[in-house]
């Protein structure tokens, strides 16, 4: 058996096209209002750059930094050389004892030497003589020239040796030269360094104790101090060579012409104190 639909209440035909008609209008209306002719162009976004930054707390500005001042280049490390020890100071200047210097002068005056006593000497440096003597002649026969300023003791031993030595061997070794009339002094006192150094030790002639002997005067002329050779066999060479070794029983030292460059063409001569009498020369 076949059920009917329920009724709801009584519908007509005519009851229900009014409302289809007004449904049909009103969708034919919806699109004319909704897109118009000319609708509107939406702008397009503005780039991130011109967007207004997002609103926050300050961020404090960065503070500059600061400047550092370049380094100051490392002084180049030098190796330190050792420092040479000072040189030791100067002996002073001796003192003379009295009584030895008055035997020296009245053994001076014995003898005829012309000479006169000097006040002390005192030129720094350890340079000076205490009681110094000046002199122009060895003995009444035989001048020194030019005049010598030194200690007493070396123009004595300088007069014996004139008379015990120099004198005596002329007479044999240059008997055609005549009398001995002087005896020429190259240097006596003088304020300087050995051999004429600017460093090392002072001479012995800035003490008054040498004397250097450039020639013999003769009555027939000059015989200069000269380099001689051991097989030179002539009188004048052996003469020469007397005198170089005989100075050395007078002086305690001794350098004969050629003993080294300093002293080519002189005889140095000096009264320096070594320990045990020790003699030196050459």
């Amino acid at each position: 058996m076949r059920r009917q639909p329920l009724s709801t209440g009584p519908t007509t035909e005519t009851g229900r096209l009014p409302r289809l008609l007004l449904l049909a209008a009103a969708l034919a209306a919806a699109p004319a209002m909704a897109a118009p002719d000319n609708p509107p162009v939406p702008l397009p976004k503005p780039p991130l750059a011109d967007r207004a930054p997002a609103v926050g707390p300050p961020v404090p500005a960065e503070k500059p930094k600061e400047r550092q001042a370049p380094a100051a280049p490392e002084p180049e490390k030098k190796e330190r050389e050792p420092a040479e020890p000072p040189p030791p100071p100067p002996p002073p200047i001796e003192t003379e004892d009295k009584a030895a210097f008055d035997a020296c002068t009245a053994e001076l005056t014995a003898l005829g030497a012309a000479f006169r006593t000097l006040p002390r000497i005192d030129d720094g440096e350890g340079c000076g003589i205490d009681k110094p003597v000046a002199m122009t002649r060895l003995s009444a026969e035989v001048a020194i020239e030019p005049e010598v300023t030194a200690r007493c003791e070396t123009l004595l031993q300088l007069a014996r040796m004139t008379r015990d030595l120099v004198e005596p061997a002329a007479r044999l070794g240059l008997p055609d030269m005549g009398r001995l009339k002087a005896v020429h002094q190259a240097s006596g006192y003088v304020c300087r360094k050995r051999n004429g150094a600017d460093t090392g030790k002072i001479s012995e002639h800035a003490r008054g104790n040498a004397v250097d002997i450039s020639a013999l005067e003769f009555e027939k002329g000059p015989v200069p101090m000269k380099i001689v050779a051991s097989e030179d066999s002539d009188l004048a060479a052996a003469f020469q060579r007397a005198l170089n070794a005989a100075a050395c029983l007078y002086f305690t030292t001794v350098l004969s012409p050629g003993s080294d460059d300093a002293h080519r063409d002189h005889m140095h001569l000096d009264v320096m104190k070594r320990t045990g009498g020790y003699r030196y020369c050459r």
